[in-house]
């Protein structure tokens, strides 16, 4: 069988060689009969040029050009005339020539008259024109009559060849002068070339058979050197190879056959240290494959204790309902260094970490259980974050040779109180929802830990209240990269989570990852992403999904106050108060006169008011919420006044977002989709 694919390689490589010769060597063949015909035929012009031009200077001989102009004029043929005639015809007819012919052209070269015409009649068919016969010229292309001026005027021969399928003819005309020398008529002289066909036949059949038979010659020999040196050893390599593929890399030992020092050989040699070289390479492969399996189960098993070690269960607390929180670490690789945690002090205090390793992959994991283990450990000692931090710190920078160290956010919420204490350790700012308004929590942050022993940190505190929320991070949310290397950043964020304030914690978290993830493209993870969201909920209000909500559309104009008026009017209940009635006529009479007076302005438009009826076990709630397409604008932003200040000391404005602030349980705001919303809750007894 090795044989047979054997014979079947080198009879296909003895065929397809010498084939590419053979056309090679037909094309160069060719282009050498081409070129030689070209020489050839340049001087086979060449030689009938110098013969024409002798008949035609041998004729003018003949010629009295003193009379030229007396026969052009009319005069009739006398006795210089027929024997002038009769010597060109003598000429003609021995020299084997078609014609003599000497024209007279007008001075517009639009016509010619015959003085003499000669015609050989064995040679063309044709009767000579008699003297005084005019030929018009107009059927002469320009470059014809443009010859005859070159001649006629600048007194310069011209000879013209043509070639057609009898062999073609050649043309000589040259000026004939009268003793004044002045150019008065041309002579031409016209001689067939029937000879270059046969002599172009002979020439190309003759080249081409002695090429022909020294192809012949060369491809016999070529084929006995090139199957000898060449085809039957890159048969045998060839072979050889594709033993190599069959049997991973075992040869058979035909390759020893193939001697010398030529490319052949050193191609032989390559193939049989290749086949050295592919076992080592095997053999080492599967080591390494076998190792990176084990270290590959053991990163899977790394990265599941990592995910064990952050808290799961959400929410975190059954029994204490009123703390809503959702978390989530994605590592850049198996393992990562970012962590969270959140873990209760006591009954009334609560605790929440966030915190990024310097470095990735296996070091910051590790580095990373040590700090979250410190910090728990603690915490659960210690209420005051500030104070942790400066325990931690020094633990971690203990024995710290390879220089790792961790930007942290830990904040101590008192559940009674709803007061957070916190401590910022290098580490991003979070985000806080606070009086209806998302803003980064930013304060100058200390020094990482695990920096340098013996700092000591800041605390600082913010109280939330019911429905308030704190967004905690770590800089791959922010620094999360695209394709054209930009960064997420801050501001991407902080609009993100301002549209978004109406989902739970755990839907926030989900939306941002995915608006993260729109923004990244194709572009890999950077960094390990962690986020958490704290939220203190309202539990005086315990609602029972009986809700009734009314929309309507008005033309935001001062005339339709009092249709708003009656429309939320009649969603309240009956038994309402009238204190809280009036707050919210207030409040709403406040928000819809600023949309007609300011949201549009100078052009009109319409607000969309919802207005929702939330039956709970202790006291209703009316949502009211105001949708505009005007300009943005945040009325929560603005500052409250000082109300300590008398009416003329205070600036104008202000009071009555103040007073709404004031007068309702909560007032939220947002802008999304070209759209101002503006909400107001208020619990009705």
């Amino acid at each position: 069988m090795q044989n047979s694919v054997k014979k079947i390689h080198a009879a296909s490589l003895i065929i397809r060689l010498p084939l590419y010769i053979v056309i090679f060597c037909a094309i160069l063949c060719l282009i050498n009969g081409l070129t030689g015909y070209r020489v050839f035929k340049s001087l086979f012009e060449e030689e009938y040029e110098n013969i024409t031009q002798q008949f035609a200077y041998t004729a003018l001989s003949y010629i009295d050009g003193d009379r030229i102009l007396d026969y052009a004029a009319g005069a009739p043929a006398d006795d210089d005339w027929k024997e002038t005639d009769e010597k060109l015809n003598v000429l003609t007819k021995t020299a084997m020539l078609a014609y003599i012919y000497v024209t007279v052209p007008d001075t517009k070269f639009e016509s010619r008259t015959y003085i003499y015409d000669t015609v050989h009649p064995d040679v063309v068919n044709g009767k000579a024109y008699p003297l005084g016969r005019t030929s018009s010229l107009k059927k002469y292309d320009a470059n014809y009559i443009a010859q005859l001026k070159l001649v006629m005027l600048e007194e310069k021969p011209y000879i013209r060849f043509v070639y057609n399928e009898t062999g073609g003819h050649v043309t000589t005309s040259i000026p004939v002068k009268d003793k004044n020398n002045a150019t008065v008529a041309i002579l031409s002289v016209v001689k067939p070339m029937s000879e270059v066909r046969s002599l172009k036949n002979r020439y190309l059949k003759s080249t081409f058979i002695f090429s022909a038979a020294l192809t012949a010659l060369f491809i016999l020999i070529y084929i006995i050197v090139l199957s000898k040196a060449v085809i039957k050893p890159l048969v045998l390599v060839t072979h050889e190879t594709a033993n190599f593929a069959r049997h991973k890399g075992e040869l058979s030992g035909i390759l020893k056959k193939i001697k010398g020092n030529n490319e052949i050989a050193t191609l032989a040699r390559a193939v049989e240290k290749m086949s050295v070289d592919m076992h080592r390479y095997i053999a080492d492969l599967t080591h390494t494959t076998a190792e990176k399996e084990r270290l590959s189960a053991e990163l899977d098993v790394a990265t599941q204790i990592q995910a064990n070690m952050l808290p799961r269960i959400f929410p975190p607390y059954a029994e204490h309902p009123e703390i809503e929180l959702f978390a989530s670490m994605e590592p850049a690789k198996e393992v990562g260094g970012d962590f969270y945690d959140f873990f209760m002090i006591d009954d009334d205090h609560f605790a929440v970490v966030v915190g990024d390793v310097s470095g990735k992959g296996v070091p910051a994991a590790l580095f990373m259980v040590i700090a979250k283990t410190l910090i728990k450990n603690v915490g659960l000692q210690k209420k005051n974050p500030a104070q942790i931090f400066e325990q931690v710190n020094d633990q971690l920078c203990e024995g710290n040779d390879a220089g790792l160290f961790v930007t942290c956010w830990m904040g101590i919420l008192t559940i009674s109180t709803g007061e957070i204490a916190f401590a910022n350790a290098g580490h991003t700012s979070p985000i806080i929802y606070h009086n209806g308004t998302v803003e980064y929590l930013t304060v100058k942050p200390n020094l990482m830990l695990a920096g340098l022993p013996g700092m000591k940190y800041q605390e600082h505190s913010v109280t939330l209240k019911p429905g308030d929320r704190l967004f905690v991070y770590t800089d791959g949310v922010t620094e999360a990269t695209n394709k054209d290397n930009e960064l997420f950043g801050e501001d991407r964020l902080l609009a993100s989570i301002t549209d978004k304030q109406h989902l739970s914690s755990k839907e926030i978290l989900e939306e941002i990852r995915k608006d993260i993830a729109t923004f990244e493209g194709d572009a890999p993870q950077f960094d390990d992403i962690t986020m958490l969201e704290l939220v203190l909920k309202d539990l005086s209000i315990k609602e029972k999904n009986d809700s009734t909500t009314k929309i309507k559309t008005f033309d935001a104009t001062d005339e339709n106050m009092q249709p708003v008026s009656d429309f939320i009017h009649s969603m309240i209940p009956k038994n309402c108060s009238s204190e809280i009635l009036n707050k919210i006529d207030l409040a709403v009479e406040e928000i819809y006169i600023n949309i007609a007076h300011y949201a549009y302005k100078p052009e009109t438009g319409n607000v969309e008011i919802s207005c929702t009826l939330t039956k709970t076990d202790s006291q209703p709630v009316v949502t009211i919420s105001f949708k505009d397409k005007g300009v943005q604008f945040n009325p929560l932003a603005k500052e409250d006044p000082d109300t300590t200040l008398s009416a003329e000391d205070r600036d104008i404005g202000g009071l009555g977002i103040y007073l709404t602030k004031q007068f309702m349980d909560n007032v939220t705001y947002t802008y999304s989709e070209g759209y101002n919303l503006l909400t107001i809750q208020k619990r009705i007894s």
